[in-house]
């Protein structure tokens, strides 16, 4: 691997980081890819063989992820690392009122806690430490990072957290040329989707019963108007292979009229959304 750029991904066990996974050490790029489970372990560790190393620790586990970094050390310290890809994610749908603390606490923690810790600890690698070439971070953010969609309160909080880190990242390590970019993707086809489905059932009982009946179809439907994951895979290659890579980049069937939707007033994307959840059609107004 003397001759291959080291990418370092969370979350490669299925969907957007699979795609990713797969894709770039095809390109012949070597990944470092975290998963959850002993049995996504042996299942990628399968694939990739000695393309590219797959380490198991939970992102919440503040020790494991320490001990993780160290054990993987002497291949940063070899090779620097070329790109860190923060892809691991958690949702928790329902109602604000009723979220309880342990869900929003973990959504934070997954979403965004866990991302800070991870950058701060790969930073030198990246290129804060002079001794290794600078660096790029992706964040794998949402268009829940953009605009609010009721019912994905946890989701979009982080999301939008998430934003916030992406710039002051940006902004405090561009002395040390390192690039950071943030993925704005809408609704991809991934199993994300079908995890959620009856995850608003418990809410049947609240106030909130006319939308909740409505949530699996909402969440089928999105899925069936979501772009493929080569569609984000393709996104951060483009930031990989760029010098100088735009801040961001929105990937949506419909970016025109998301843009749209964003740039108009709130009390018209209310009656928007409103309009949408009523119909129960869609899980976003565009």
């Amino acid at each position: 691997m003397s001759d291959k750029n080291v990418v370092f991904i969370t979350g490669v066990s299925s969907g957007i980081g699979y795609g990713l996974l797969t894709n770039l050490i095809e390109s012949g790029y070597f990944v470092i890819g975290t998963v959850r489970t002993q049995e996504d372990l042996e299942k990628i560790s399968n694939i990739t063989g000695s393309k590219g190393k797959i380490v198991q620790f939970d992102v919440q586990d503040r020790e494991k992820t320490k001990q993780v970094i160290k054990d993987v050390s002497p291949i940063l310290d070899s090779h620097g690392l070329f790109a860190l890809i923060h892809n691991v994610g958690i949702v928790f749908p329902g109602p604000l009122q009723y979220i309880s603390d342990v869900e929003f606490d973990q959504a934070m923690d997954v979403n965004v806690h866990a991302v800070r810790r991870i950058s701060q600890a790969l930073l030198p690698w990246l290129g804060v430490n002079p001794q290794f070439k600078p660096g790029k971070i992706i964040h794998i953010s949402s268009v829940s990072g953009l605009v609010n969609m009721p019912f994905n309160g946890t989701y979009c909080i982080s999301k939008h957290a998430l934003e916030s880190m992406n710039d002051i990242f940006r902004r405090e390590l561009a002395s040390f040329g390192i690039k950071v970019t943030a993925i704005e993707p809408g609704p991809i086809k991934t199993p994300i989707w079908k995890k959620n489905l009856g995850k608003m059932d418990k809410y049947f009982q609240t106030e909130y019963k006319d939308v909740v009946q409505k949530a699996d179809k909402i969440i089928l439907n999105s899925e069936k108007i979501g772009l493929p994951v080569t569609a984000v895979v393709s996104v951060v290659k483009k930031v990989l292979e760029s010098n100088n890579p735009k801040h961001r980049y929105l990937v949506h069937p419909k970016p025109f009229f998301f843009r749209l939707f964003l740039s108009i007033p709130s009390t018209i994307q209310d009656y928007l959304i409103l309009k949408t959840l009523k119909k129960g059609d869609k899980f976003r107004p565009v």
